[in-house]
């Protein structure tokens, strides 16, 4: 996925981790496309700009998932820690988190035209409409019907699937 994105890819949260899931999207980019990954862990985030310090075109940023908006709009935008709609924003002063949906990432704003997003750490689901903890999987659904995305969920392992999303085409 990331030999197709010709610009920009952007990653958010524990996926920057130490570099590892950066390194893979920087090994198969491009030689042009700029990498920017966002990342809540200041540790990561300095070990994750220690290995890149020599790779130019990879901007590691430190903080909450949404700083990965400052960078936008992506080619290819991988959600691994935030923006995933599963109410994984930060708590509010009452220690409230938001629901799920009120965390996304917005694909009209960070993908460009045709643009693909990949949302991970999904179990498959077996049942339509999805269920997740014995409850409809808001999370899920919120990808797979959004209006300006045609997704897919993808099946990597028994346990384990991906959303792949592409952004529709303006009007």
């Amino acid at each position: 996925m990331a030999a197709g994105a010709p610009a920009a890819i952007g990653e958010t949260g524990t996926g920057t981790g130490c570099g590892v899931g950066l390194a893979w999207l920087a090994s198969g980019a491009p030689s042009g496309t700029r990498l920017t990954s966002v990342e809540r862990d200041r540790g990561r985030a300095s070990v994750a700009r220690d290995v890149f310090r020599d790779h130019e075109r990879v901007e590691i940023l430190y903080g909450d998932w949404r700083r990965v908006e400052e960078r936008g709009p992506y080619d290819l935008l991988v959600l691994d820690g935030g923006g995933q709609a599963k109410g994984d924003g930060e708590a509010d002063d009452g220690g409230e988190r938001p629901a799920p949906g009120e965390s996304a990432a917005d694909p009209a704003r960070l993908l460009t035209p045709g643009g693909t997003v990949v949302i991970d750490d999904f179990t498959p689901a077996t049942t339509w409409p999805p269920r997740f903890n014995g409850a409809p999987d808001a999370a899920r659904v919120h990808w797979l019907a959004h209006p300006e995305l045609r997704a897919a969920e993808l099946r990597l392992a028994p346990d384990l699937a991906v959303i792949v999303g592409t952004r529709l085409p303006s009007t």
